[in-house]
């Protein structure tokens, strides 16, 4: 095998496409590069036979006339669409390119193409366009964005999918070994370089955080990263890069496939926040709290820091409620988030919907003054806010606030500083409200 042919099989078992050939009379004659489920279908059912002469729909009455004709007249054909059912008797949706085969005689002795399930794509990619007997056309003719590298590291294909997702011109890369400009603003290695360098996992985790080799391919590193050169506002690629090796085995470049998956990690990022916010007021929900005071008690055993824990609750909120009426309780629960938020500067700080018509408050790294400097802030900053409350001395809503702090150490936990936090709460209501009390953490 070839050095080539060995590329095109690589990519083959890289693709989700599978390739077939035909002889002169356009029965199928083979498949190779396909699993049975992107088939759908045992291949026996195809060999032997002509595609037109299986039950297969999904095209007008003129359309297979046309197909017929281009494969009499034996000219390429690109994209002949059909429908067939599967195994189960699921219906799926077929995509497939053929290119004529011709002796060394000049005479026609059958069809070679390519051929891919685009029902679980919803018809979103094409297939391949060009012959798949030389790795250069493959590459070219995919509507994924491929590119390939050498053993010294140069670009030798970039396909015009690369192009579109990078704007990087083929004829600015190809034999240069500075793709990564189409990724980074400074020099450092894709995944490609890394597969044709042999790089360790240790080497790899330098520069991508999240990677793991395929299950499915050998050799192969399949990873995510965010490229903010990339776009407008960057963008995030699913990539993977493959080996490519001669008939000996010995290393002769890389392929890697990218995949813009920005949409999907948007997608996923807002339904995160929608699963961590609080729905009354956008700020976080109780669960959000409980992952954030275990991971900053987990910091706070680390690195020996202080944490403090503030735990809010608006005062006679029922009496609130039962006189103003729940919208204009809503109102306020709203009012009072947003006041917490704005007394907050650190990015490690947050307030949390603790439940009710209580709040939560973690500080990472505030001892017990700074975290009276906050809760000061915090009454001053609600008092501002002058919320009408005929149930309160004052006349406005009014905050009660238990704060606990502790360095962490044996035998604390989470829990206690909870507790501690709601000790002093409870003190700091029957000292009268509008007031904030410290309370120490108890051990054990």
């Amino acid at each position: 095998m070839t050095p080539e042919d060995r590329a095109f099989r690589d990519f083959a078992e890289l693709s989700s496409d599978w390739f077939w050939e035909q002889d002169a009379e356009f029965r199928f004659s083979r498949f190779f590069g396909v699993s049975p489920e992107k088939l759908y279908r045992a291949q026996s059912d195809f060999i032997g036979r002509r595609r037109w002469d299986m039950p297969i729909a999904g095209f007008t009455a003129e359309q297979l006339a046309e197909h017929i004709a281009t494969c009499e007249r034996h000219e390429p054909f690109r994209d002949f669409e059909y429908t067939a059912t599967g195994l189960g008797g699921v219906l799926q949706y077929y995509s497939v390119s053929g290119m004529p085969m011709f002796n060394g005689l000049g005479e026609f002795s059958g069809y070679h193409g390519v051929a891919r399930n685009i029902s679980n794509l919803r018809l979103a990619e094409l297939a391949l366009k060009e012959s798949v007997r030389q790795l250069s056309q493959l590459v070219d003719g995919s509507p994924v964005p491929t590119f390939v590298i050498d053993a010294e590291h140069k670009v030798t294909h970039w396909n015009r999918a690369c192009e579109r997702l990078t704007g990087l011109c083929r004829n600015d890369v190809l034999g240069q070994t500075y793709a990564w400009k189409a990724f980074y603003s400074e020099p450092r290695p894709l995944m490609a370089d890394h597969v044709v360098s042999g790089a360790e996992e240790a080497v790899i985790a330098e520069h991508y955080q999240t990677f793991s080799r395929s299950a499915l391919i050998s050799d192969a590193v399949e990873a995510e990263a965010f490229f903010p050169n990339m776009g407008e506002s960057g963008r995030w690629l699913f990539f993977t890069a493959a080996p490519l090796r001669d008939s000996e085995s010995r290393l002769t470049g890389a392929i890697e496939t990218l995949e813009d998956i920005t949409e999907q990690r948007t997608a996923q990022a807002a339904l995160e926040k929608l699963a961590s916010r609080d729905g009354l007021t956008g700020i976080a929900n109780r669960r959000c709290f409980d992952e954030k005071i275990s991971l900053e008690w987990k910091r706070t055993r680390r690195d020996s820091q202080c944490l403090s824990l503030l735990i809010l609750d608006i005062d006679h909120f029922k009496i609130y409620n039962d006189t103003y009426g729940h919208p204009a309780g809503d109102r306020c629960l709203r009012q009072i988030a947003g006041a917490l938020e704005s007394v907050l500067f650190r990015p490690s700080d947050m307030v949390a919907r603790y439940g009710g018509e209580e709040f939560a408050m973690i500080l990472p790294g505030s001892n017990r003054e700074g975290a009276a400097v906050v809760a000061r802030r915090i009454l001053d900053r609600v008092a501002e806010l002058t919320i009408p409350h005929s149930g309160e001395a004052g006349g406005h809503v009014t905050l009660s606030i238990g704060i606990a702090t502790a360095q962490a150490q044996t035998g604390m936990t989470p829990d206690g500083l909870i507790s501690s936090a709601d000790k002093a709460l409870y003190r700091a209501k029957e000292g009268g409200r509008n007031r904030f009390i410290a309370d120490h953490p108890q051990v054990g």
